[in-house]
């Protein structure tokens, strides 16, 4: 072997590490990397002589955050003139940006909801054709029972299914309708011929729809399972819209679903069932921020479950819901700074659920999301410490380094 074709060695010297588990922070360590993959770390680990050597003395060294609940949507704001009018390729070419600005802010990853943009982000990224991009798990299309939380009601139902639509614009390409078994199964299939790396399917209304309520039970049992088990014939898994129903949260559950995404409304029956099947939850309080701000029930309602989730030890992960519209891409950090300032959660614990959480929300716990020998090198460093402050973790100026597999990719 020459030495052009030697790995590279990296090495992080003498930071404050956060690691991600949770353990108390530590000062004056060293991370040493080879290629992409963390190799040893520790206060007293010396370092190659042919590595580059990175002085983060002063400054903090975490994992690369995770925001679990994303759309690259690509959109402005426009309401449903937007979805008629806008063509889908200037969507694409503004989600790029977006997924850009979310790295630039110190996210490794990305786990998209519902989005066909992701899955050309994704594949545009892994050809080589994009950089400057975050990590990106992508649910693609978003199965939909009719007269639920995505199918746009104020179409003709031959407009809102992908497979039928006649509309090449921004709002109507990520929708897949569905009711029955079959129906569900061939939905699912569909998701996953167009490179879906998890299915995302809504079981019950939401925010924003013309018609349904974030109250509303949607999909029955048997369609859960349906698309549960199909996912799971080729090692997929599911992702569920979950608001606020109790009935709805129970059947997700035991319908096979394994991340409760929203999860408005919970109780300690389901959090406990959740608790035994593995089931993660993913807050959104920054989506919902205005809402929780006027007391409104919603609001009210999310805040007391993430309390009620985080104190029987279920595992919470950090997402926004962040769409590139209403709220901006890059100050994603700001679901911790609420997780802190109203759910109970420490700087730590707000650390963990955008770190090792989040890589469990994305199901690749055994890859990223804590700094650990083994592990990809996906790391950042801040110049203060968000022990300290949370709200540094929003400042971009602070993110003086973000590194995704071992590559420098933002570096201030």
């Amino acid at each position: 072997m020459n030495n052009k074709e030697k790995t590279k060695v990296t090495a992080i010297k003498g930071g404050m590490l956060i690691d991600g588990t949770g353990d108390k922070a530590t000062a004056g360590n060293n991370v040493i990397i080879e290629g992409s993959t963390i190799k040893a770390l520790g206060s007293n680990i010396p370092i190659p002589q042919n590595a580059d050597v990175i002085d983060a003395k002063g400054r903090t060294v975490m994992p690369g955050l995770i925001d679990s609940h994303v759309h690259f949507w690509g959109g402005l704001g426009g309401g449903p003139e937007e979805k008629i009018a806008r063509p889908a390729e200037l969507a694409l070419i503004k989600s790029i940006s977006d997924a850009r600005d979310l790295l630039a802010a110190g996210y490794t990853t990305a786990k998209d909801c519902g989005s066909r943009n992701a899955l050309f982000l994704k594949k545009a990224t892994a050809e080589g054709t994009l950089t400057g991009l975050p990590r990106i798990v992508a649910a693609g299309y978003w199965l939909s029972q009719t007269y639920g939380h995505f199918d746009t009601h104020y179409f003709p139902p031959e407009y809102v299914d992908i497979r039928t639509t006649k509309l090449n614009t921004a709002g109507m390409k990520d929708n897949l309708i569905c009711d029955g078994v079959d129906e569900c199964i061939k939905a699912t299939r569909y998701a996953l011929r167009e490179g879906a790396d998890f299915i995302k399917c809504s079981t019950t209304g939401g925010g924003g729809s013309d018609r349904d309520t974030p109250a509303d039970v949607q999909f029955n049992l048997d369609e859960i399972k349906a698309i549960v088990e199909t996912a799971a014939q080729v090692g997929k898994y599911v992702s569920a819209h979950c608001e606020m129903s109790l009935i709805a949260l129970k059947q997700s559950i035991v319908g096979g679903i394994k991340t409760i995404d929203h999860a408005c409304l919970t109780n300690d029956e389901c959090i406990d069932l959740a608790m035994k099947n593995d089931v993660i939850f993913v807050s959104t309080l920054t989506v919902f921020k205005r809402i929780v701000e006027a007391g409104e029930e919603m609001g009210t309602a999310a805040v007391e479950s993430y309390k009620r989730i985080h104190r029987a030890g279920a595992t919470l992960a950090a997402g926004t819901d962040t769409a590139g519209s209403m709220l901006k891409f890059g100050k994603n950090a700001s679901e911790l700074e609420l997780l802190v300032n109203i759910c109970d959660f420490s700087p730590m614990d707000a650390i963990v659920a955008a770190t090792k959480n989040g890589a469990k929300a994305c199901y690749m716990g055994n890859k990223t999301g804590t700094i650990e020998p083994g592990k990809l090198a996906d790391i950042i460093i801040i110049d203060g410490n968000p022990l300290e402050d949370i709200k540094i973790l929003q400042n971009q100026e602070k993110i003086k380094m973000v590194m995704l597999e071992g590559e420098v990719e933002i570096s201030r």
